[in-house]
Parts: structure tokens; C-alpha cells; sequence
């Protein structure tokens, strides 16, 4: 006795002592979202856009601000505001361009003295002239979604910024241009858009619902543990084992250097739910022995030695479900897999360290009185099983019947994602990049690059033919806004070297009109933008514009037409390539969509055979692997029927939800098994483990029901679809373990049961 309670002292210093490091380690915790992680790594597509990103700019790096003046922009009092806001911007760290509707410029050759000359197509100063210029403006089309709205009501001030900002300078870059369009020019109803707000938002947001699944699933967790064992110790040790996995977890991330990103964020929840189970199990088995006359530190050891293996197993289990995610090429769902698998694995070292340690120190007296009363669970579990005997051919049948209804619900299943398809449509983001669809161009980057042969010139006039019979493709029917390419360049050359006359915005067919043309977009004023559509040193052509977020399935189909088109109409431009920030985006989810199927095949398999390996019984496979198959089909076809589309949020679920489903099947088994190892008869081990460890699959169901539940409050809809997703399979899971379980057993284990009854 005085051995065991020496031995406590020694792991809850040493674990005290760790959890002070551990909370230093993590108060220095940085938060992150990079949307460049969720490129795929390793990929052609990402090092082909790379390199084309060196060859032009970044799609991604802008900013606009979109102002509304309900009575139409051509208005001075406004127009003045917007252009001297323009001005004040441009004046930002790290904003490099801005240009406004007051500041663009048309750009016309002098006929009689040849020279050229700039002015504003808006003239903000002449009110006088409004009327010509909106005509001018509207008639062209060429700004209308880029600097105008269609309805005359919006305009946008269009911003480049230094490449490659990290997080730190994003963040500063919109605070400062956000002080100064609200604060200091008024602007308070403006739409602001751009990666540096977007990633700031993100963060807030990370920050703001980390804390909030933390006291939420604490909350529940706390009424669960109560409800389940009617004791504070009840509720305190599982939750004092949990706490410290998350923050020993967490330390580790940040010794590595390891940062919150969006995944991370429900990391936290997922270990205080999934790291429960197995404390929850080893206090249920304490106290049937506590019950059943033992002295506490017997009982205690008791627990463990029936058990470990079984919880050793769920761990595992539960640990490779996680794991699986590793094989992703996709950086934030592999770093996931590995810190959640690693936050499970450090609940089951705690429960077998601080949970016995506690115990035999604190001497829980309310935890043995309330052991020592008659459980009243055991009432309610009888006339289930009872039920369930009964009606063995009506639960079967039933199973069957929803397997096929499932059936027609996973063919409906739609394979689609947006670029926020993270954010609810409530969210204040996600509202501008709608405004952003209805009034301008849209916030999709499209990028299109043309590879021509060494010997082909982009400035023929037959290339330039090709050229603008894709722009105007791209523009007509991709439906590509914002449109920028070499045609477009070529087109407004031609207008501006012919006194601006709109008749001349073509493309020229003669050689030296088009020479003309050459020499003009290579001036020194004129090379740099120039360079943005045409690459002279790798003879590549850039197509670039933005488009409306309707869905990777809508473009995957333009795509293909888009190739057919070119292979019919643009001979010598065939070789060719999408690319760009959200093509790249859609390919990710394409590949974890697409590896779903393998990585669940890999984790059933692994978890599979090393149940086979431990229990050296090949019948413990099948009996381990298709009850749990049963809620992941079901929940499938609810994702069907409910219009729930396969992407990277739900395509993860099902690894997730399969590995930690199966613990309770292994409880079960083990402990089905460890009754007819004694001598007791089939039925008596399948009546007593549903008493018995049925009341911790249902306690810990609840709060991993419970926990996984809290997510559905995220404004993140990757995150509510974890939650409802995952919490509706392991109640489905826990419905049929509880059901189809007993009845398999009673029919599979006839050979052993008879030799245990001799």
C-alpha cells in the first residue's frame, strides 16, 4: 500500500511538472491560416503554377474596396471622396498599385503631332461631362466589373500588393487600409476584399472558436461524466486526463514548430472527446469491482489487467483512423492526422498513469458510495437485450432494409467545393465575395497559360487571330470577367494609336498595323504590363480574369470544353494550361475525394489485421470490421439525400468516425471473450457485457456524440459538417453495436461457448 501511494506522489509531480513546461510551451502558440498549405504538395499542377506565378505575378495578391452610393457613382461629392481616397491608399506599406474609376487612364496617340497623351475616362472635376463619360464608359465595356458595377451604383479601387506577405504584414496591411477607408475617409458600409482580410478573418475566427468547442465541450463533457457516475471524481479525473492530452499536444506542436491552423482548431475538441473513452471504461470496470467487494487498490488493478488490452486496441485503432490522413498530399489534413493520433495516444499513457495515481491518493469515497449502490442502468440495459433477442429477425431485416435505401442515397452523393466553402453565408466574408459575384467580375482567380513553339511569334497577325478567338471565348463563354491577355492589350493598342476612335478596338490584320502595334506595348512606359500577359523569354501567353465561385464540378466540365475548343479553333495554342490559385484549390479536394476510398480501405485493413494478429483468430475481423461499415453506408446516404456534397471536410469523416467507432466493438468482443475464457456460457457473456460495458459504450457515445456536436456552432462549414457528421455516425454506430453485435456474437462464437461450458 505504502509502495503503491510513493509511486503516485512520483507520477503526479512529474506529470505537474511537465504540465507547467507544457502550458509555457503553449502560451507561445501562434495562430496561422496559409491557403497556400492546402496546395497540393508534391504535385506537378503545384510546381508547374509556381513557376508560371515567377513567369507573370500572383493571382492572389490584391486588394479592392468596393464603395455603393445608392443614388449611381456619377456623382462629384462622391467622386471626389473616391478619388482622394485612391490617393491615400496608394500611400499603404506594401500596396505597390491602386488605381480607381477618377484614375484610370485612356490613352490616346496625337494624330497631328504623333505624340501621346493620358487622360481619366472619368473626369471626376467636370460634372458637365458626366453624361459622356458614363456613355463612354458603359458603351466601351471595358472596366464595366472591374472598376464599375453593370448598375451604375458600385465602383471598386483596384490594389496590388507586395508579393508574398507573410501573416504578420497581411494582418497589418488590412488594418491600415481599413482605418483608412472607414475611419478616415467615413466609407463605413465599403466591401473590402482581398487575401491579406481574408486570412486575418480566418485567424479571428480560429482563435474565437478554439476557445469556444473548449468551453462547450467541457460543458457537456462535464453533464455526461456526471449523469454517468453520479460523482464529482467522476467528472474530475477523466477530465483532468483529457485537459492534459490536449495540452501536452499542444506543447509538442509548438516544440516542433508546429502552428494553429484551421484544422488544428478542432483538434482540441476531438482529443477531449476521443481521449475520454478510455478513462471512462477503466472507472465503469472500478467500480463493478469496487461493487463486487474489492479493496480499492485491487479493484483498480483489476480494472487495468481486464481491460488493457481492449483499451490498448481502441487507442490504436482510434490513432491509425487519424493516421490514415497522413497519406494525404494535402499539408493541413496530414499534419491533422499525425497531432490528433498523437494527442489519442497520450490520453491512453495518462489514463494508465495519472488516473491510478489519483485514485490511490485522493481515495474518491464518493466514487466507491456511489459503486456500491445498484446501478440503475442495469434495469433499462435488460429489456433492451431482452428486446433485442426478441426481435432478432425484425433487427436484422431492418438493417438490411436501410443498407439498400442507403444505396440510393450514396449515387446522389455530389462531388463539389467552392473556394469559401468553409464560410456560412452569413458570414460578413463570405457576404462580400457574393457582392463581389453580383455586382463585378467575382473574387475566383482563372489563370490560363499558353505554351508556344521557340519559332512561333505571338505577334503574327494568324497567332493574334488565335489569341483573341480564346480571349473572347474565355469572356463570352467561360465566362471569364476582368479579362487580361495580350488580345486585350493588342485591342486597346490599336484604339489608342488610332485617336481613341472605339471602331479601332480590334485586331488589326495587316503586318506593319501590327508592328506598330509591337512597338508600342514594348516602350519603356508600356513593358511592364505588357510582360504580365506575354513571358518573351519562355514564349508563354498568360489568360487572366476572375470568375464567380460556382463549384469545382461546374468548371471541371468548362474545362473540358474549353480544350475541345482550343484543339478545334486555336491550333497552334494547344498546349495549355489551367492553373492559378483556385484551380489548384479544386485539384486538392479532387485528390482527397478521389484517396477517401483508399485511405478507409487502408485503415479497415490495418485495424482489421491487427485484430486478427492479437486476438490470433481470424473470425475477429469480419466481426470488427462490418458492424461499423453498417453507420458509415447509412450516413452516406443521408449525405445523398440531403444534398450533402463529398469534399474535403466530409471526405475526411469517414476515416475519422471508423476508427474511433470500432472501440466499442472491441470493448464488447474483448470483453465477451474474456467471459467465456472464465468458463461462463455464451449467452450469460453476451447478457453480462451488455450490463456492463453496453453502459460505457453508451456513456462514452454520449460524449463523443456530445463533443463532436458542439463543432455545428462553428462558422466554418468544413467544421459543422465534422461535427454533425461524425456525431451522427457514432450514435448510428452505437445503435447497432448495441443491436447487431450480441446477435453476431450469439451466432459466430458457437464453438467457443461449448468448450467453455465443459
Amino acid at each position: 500500500m505504502i509502495k503503491e501511494v510513493k509511486r503516485s506522489w512520483w507520477v503526479i509531480a512529474v506529470v505537474a511538472v511537465l504540465t507547467a513546461l507544457s502550458g509555457i510551451l503553449v502560451s507561445q502558440l501562434e495562430f496561422n491560416y496559409d491557403f497556400e498549405e492546402f496546395f497540393p504538395q508534391n504535385d506537378p499542377a503545384t510546381s508547374y503554377f509556381l513557376d508560371y506565378r515567377n513567369s507573370f505575378e500572383s493571382d492572389f495578391d490584391y486588394f479592392i474596396v468596393v464603395l455603393e452610393n445608392p443614388t449611381g457613382v456619377f456623382d462629384s461629392t462622391f467622386l471626389s471622396r473616391v478619388d482622394s481616397l485612391n490617393n491615400r491608399l496608394k500611400k499603404v506599406d506594401n500596396i505597390v498599385e491602386a488605381v480607381g474609376p477618377t484614375q484610370v487612364m485612356d490613352v490616346v496617340q496625337d494624330p497631328l503631332f504623333g505624340g501621346f497623351f493620358s487622360s481619366p475616362w472619368l473626369n471626376y472635376q467636370t460634372p458637365e461631362n458626366y453624361a459622356a463619360d458614363s456613355t463612354k464608359i458603359y458603351q466601351n465595356g471595358q472596366w464595366i466589373g472591374i472598376f464599375f458595377s453593370p448598375d451604375g451604383k458600385s465602383i471598386a479601387i483596384n490594389m496590388k500588393h507586395t508579393p508574398g506577405l507573410a501573416v504578420k504584414k497581411c494582418d497589418q496591411l488590412y488594418a491600415d487600409i481599413n482605418h483608412v477607408v472607414v475611419d478616415e475617409f467615413g466609407f463605413k458600409d465599403a466591401h473590402l476584399i482581398g487575401r491579406a482580410k481574408g486570412q486575418q478573418m480566418y485567424v479571428e475566427l480560429m482563435v474565437r472558436e478554439l476557445v469556444m468547442f473548449i468551453i462547450i465541450s467541457l460543458i457537456c463533457t462535464i453533464g455526461f461524466l456526471y449523469i454517468a457516475f453520479r460523482s464529482a471524481w467522476g467528472v474530475i479525473i477523466p477530465s483532468i486526463i483529457v485537459l492534459l492530452s490536449i495540452l501536452f499536444t499542444m506543447a509538442f506542436m509548438k516544440i516542433v514548430g508546429k502552428e494553429i491552423d484551421l484544422m488544428m482548431t478542432v483538434l482540441p475538441t476531438i482529443i477531449f472527446v476521443v481521449g475520454m473513452s478510455d478513462s471512462v471504461h477503466v472507472l465503469t470496470k472500478y467500480m463493478q469491482e469496487i461493487r463486487s467487494g474489492k479493496e480499492r487498490i485491487a479493484a483498480i488493478k483489476y480494472a487495468f489487467k481486464s481491460i488493457r488490452l481492449a483499451t490498448f486496441l481502441t487507442a490504436v485503432t482510434t490513432a491509425i483512423g487519424f493516421l490514415t490522413l497522413v497519406f494525404s498530399n494535402i499539408k493541413p489534413i496530414s499534419d491533422f492526422g499525425v497531432y490528433t493520433s498523437i494527442g489519442v495516444l497520450l490520453a491512453y499513457g495518462l489514463t494508465y498513469t495519472i488516473l491510478p495515481a489519483i485514485i490511490i491518493v485522493a481515495h474518491p469515497k464518493r466514487l466507491a458510495e456511489f459503486a456500491e449502490r445498484e446501478d440503475f442502468w442495469n434495469a433499462k440495459l435488460h429489456v433492451a437485450l431482452q428486446w433485442i433477442f426478441r426481435n432478432r429477425k425484425w433487427v436484422m431485416g431492418g438493417t438490411i432494409l436501410l443498407l439498400v435505401v442507403s444505396a440510393f442515397g450514396i449515387r446522389q452523393i455530389v462531388v463539389d467545393n467552392l473556394m469559401l466553402e468553409d464560410l456560412k453565408e452569413s458570414h460578413p466574408l463570405k457576404q462580400d465575395f457574393t457582392f463581389m459575384e453580383k455586382r463585378f467580375a467575382g473574387c475566383r482567380p482563372f489563370e490560363l497559360c499558353v505554351e508556344l513553339k521557340d519559332d512561333v511569334d505571338p505577334f503574327a497577325p494568324e497567332i493574334l487571330a488565335q489569341v483573341d478567338t480564346l480571349s473572347i471565348y474565355l469572356e463570352k463563354q467561360y465566362g471569364v470577367g476582368a479579362m487580361f491577355s495580350l488580345s486585350e492589350m493588342v485591342r486597346s493598342a490599336n484604339r489608342s494609336l488610332n485617336a481613341g476612335m472605339e471602331e479601332y478596338r480590334v485586331i488589326p490584320q495587316e503586318d506593319y498595323e501590327v508592328n506598330k502595334i509591337e512597338r508600342f506595348l514594348k516602350r519603356k512606359d508600356m513593358r511592364e504590363i505588357t510582360r504580365l500577359t506575354f513571358n518573351q523569354e519562355q514564349n508563354r501567353l498568360r489568360f487572366a480574369g476572375r470568375l464567380s465561385d460556382v463549384g469545382r464540378k461546374y468548371y471541371e466540365a468548362k474545362n473540358v470544353e474549353l480544350a475541345a475548343f482550343i484543339g478545334q479553333h486555336c491550333p497552334d495554342l494547344v498546349e495549355h494550361h489551367v492553373t492559378g490559385t483556385a484551380f489548384l484549390m479544386d485539384l486538392n479536394n479532387a485528390y482527397l475525394v478521389d484517396n477517401m476510398v483508399l485511405d478507409l480501405l487502408l485503415s479497415v485493413s490495418v485495424i482489421g489485421l491487427v485484430m486478427g494478429v492479437v486476438y490470433k483468430n481470424w473470425r475477429m475481423i469480419p466481426l470488427t470490421i462490418i458492424p461499423n461499415l453498417i453507420p458509415l453506408i447509412i450516413v452516406s446516404g443521408i449525405m445523398g439525400f440531403a444534398g450533402i456534397p463529398l469534399k474535403v471536410s466530409t471526405s475526411i469523416i469517414f476515416n475519422i468516425a471508423f476508427g474511433i467507432a470500432v472501440d466499442d466493438t472491441i470493448h464488447f468482443l474483448a470483453r465477451v471473450r474474456t467471459l467465456l475464457g472464465e468458463g461462463r456460457n455464451k449467452l450469460y457473456a453476451v447478457k453480462r457485457t451488455f450490463m456492463t460495458t453496453g453502459k460505457a459504450m453508451i456513456v462514452t457515445t454520449l460524449i463523443l456524440s456530445g463533443g463532436f456536436s458542439t463543432l455545428i456552432f462553428s462558422e466554418f462549414l468544413g467544421t459543422f459538417y465534422i461535427g454533425l457528421l461524425i456525431s451522427m455516425t457514432l450514435f448510428i454506430a452505437l445503435l447497432f453495436e448495441l443491436t447487431i453485435t450480441p446477435i453476431v456474437v450469439i451466432t459466430f462464437f458457437k464453438e467457443k461457448s461449448k468448450k467453455s461450458d465443459k
